[in-house]
């Protein structure tokens, strides 16, 4: 995953030639230093939180695929690691319990970030300053994720060490004012970080990626890293700065030039560019959107099925058939969406569709869903949908015997999901231990239900940005064809003019 906060610093380097042409070099060079560092103010800081010893270095070098942090190194300075990460910028600060005065840092940087990773060595999980710190933080209104270190073998001593960081939480969320609410919304991903470092070494090991638990981590920690991302709108409006103080001059002036020129099928074909690439953004969101509202819809039934399962193959056979009917409406709202943007182009693009189809070694053609083969039209939908049908479920084999199978049936909790949650014992009369058992039961369904949408979501969500990529791709690229038809023999501005129409358009694909 790229930040794209970086995509547009890049945008802005492959343009940069072509801007100095028309500006001269002082001016470009002035406003591209100035966008640079409006760029560089945008890039989300995480900042890594434990005792030096717990395995802060060895989680940074796992998620670098590096050795970049020194491992097992008592720190004798209260100076903050930096390392960028897939643009963001991960802080490593002294550890809680380092034998140096470094609080003054350490507070400094909580000033600087809303979202921090709790790293928590197995057989720590008891520590009481390392929680009191936790909770000041989620006091402060600070985004916690925690990874739980370890070097367990089986899935159901994961589960029972996932577990009691959770009865821990629960269990002192009241003393610090905090509310189950806040507590269900932390992650805790058990993860073995010396043997996902080993296979981050070793060219991406998939076996050792996958025992480790990277592999779940990893997913879980991108999708929960752009919903803390608050930067949309800083996004939207470094886009919108960009676009003001670096294209429009420059397209303006190649514009008045030409405009007695330009024919008018020209124009039309630029139109209907800009058109595609923005409804192929849109339509991305707008799909991800319509996953959001069926996932809603189902959630009361997902968690009905994980209360009510009686072992692990009903669980995967029920999930499995809950989730089915989201395929066959996903499929049928691509068909319709992709048909509606086509019927509204201008420009007759027939010719340059059938010389594209007909390549041998068509980029849009070979790009295909892993072994599923070629979508270039929309018959082949369902069979890129049906990719989607087996789902796995990362975390929930291992949880279900120790955690949700037992909890559940034992708290006889009723769940309405679509609703904040779960106070359901709180003014009861039953004893404080008992209310305890039925918050975590209540809290783990919770998050065993959002961590199946999530999967569902993820899967979908990916394939049906493949299947708008691809066929509206495939009309931008046949109008490219078109346009650079059109302007051959126009001159060497009228290609800076297009080259720099494509530029913009690229700034404005740029998102999350």
């Amino acid at each position: 995953m790229r930040n794209p906060f970086i995509d547009i610093k890049q945008n802005l380097l492959d343009s940069k030639e072509r801007v100095i042409n028309y500006q001269g070099s002082d001016l470009a060079n002035q406003i591209h230093d100035e966008l640079n560092k409006k760029v560089d103010d945008q890039v989300l800081q995480i900042m890594l939180y434990g005792a030096y010893n717990a395995g802060k270095s060895t989680f940074v070098n796992a998620l670098i695929g590096e050795e970049r942090a020194n491992v097992g190194e008592i720190p004798t300075t209260d100076s903050v690691d930096i390392f960028d990460w897939n643009g963001y910028r991960l802080l490593d600060t002294p550890g809680v319990n380092a034998p140096i005065d470094h609080e003054e840092t350490t507070i400094a940087q909580i000033k600087r970030t809303h979202v921090m990773v709790f790293v928590i060595r197995d057989g720590d999980q008891d520590t009481k300053d390392l929680y009191e710190r936790l909770f000041n933080m989620l006091n402060l209104g600070k985004h916690i994720f925690i990874v739980l270190n370890h070097q367990l073998a089986s899935e159901e001593d994961k589960a029972t060490a996932h577990q009691k960081v959770l009865q821990i939480l629960v269990k002192l969320a009241p003393q610090y004012g905090v509310s189950d609410e806040t507590i269900q919304q932390i992650k805790v991903i058990p993860m073995n970080t010396q043997t996902a470092l080993k296979g981050r070494l070793k060219n991406d090991h998939a076996k050792l990626l996958e025992h480790s638990g990277y592999s779940h981590f990893i997913e879980t920690f991108i999708d929960w890293l752009k919903e803390k991302d608050s930067k949309a709108s800083q996004l939207a409006g470094l886009k919108s700065t960009v676009k003001e103080l670096w294209y429009k001059p420059v397209i303006e002036q190649l514009s008045s030039r030409d405009d007695s020129h330009l024919d008018s099928e020209l124009n039309m074909a630029r139109d209907d560019k800009t058109m595609l690439s923005s409804r192929q953004r849109a339509l991305i969101s707008e799909s991800r959107n319509f996953l959001n509202h069926e996932l809603t819809l189902i959630k009361s039934d997902i968690s009905n099925v994980l209360q009510n399962s009686s072992n692990q193959a009903q669980l995967d056979s029920a999930i499995q058939s809950a989730v089915d009917p989201i395929g066959d409406k996903l499929e049928q709202w691509l068909n319709d969406k992709i048909g509606e943007v086509s019927s509204s182009m201008r420009v007759s693009i027939s010719h340059e569709m059938e010389q594209l189809l007909s390549g041998n070694n068509n980029k849009y053609l070979d790009m295909g869903v892993e072994g599923l083969g070629k979508i270039a039209n929309a018959d082949n939908i369902k069979e890129v949908l049906l990719q989607g049908r087996k789902f796995k479920i990362p975390g929930l084999k291992g949880r279900w015997e120790t955690t949700l199978g037992k909890w559940a049936g034992k708290a006889a909790v009723v769940v309405q999901v679509v609703t904040a949650l779960y106070d359901l014992y709180k003014s009861n009369s039953e004893e404080k231990a008992e209310n305890e058992r039925n918050r975590n039961a209540s809290i783990q369904l919770y998050q065993a239900v959002e961590d199946v949408c999530a999967t569902v979501k993820r899967e979908y969500g990916n394939i049906s940005e493949q299947v708008i990529t691809q066929m509206i791709g495939l009309r931008i690229q046949a109008l490219d064809d078109k346009i650079a038809k059109l302007t051959t023999e126009q001159g060497g501005y009228q290609s800076d003019y297009q080259s720099l129409l494509d530029s913009q358009t690229d700034l404005e694909q740029i998102n999350y």
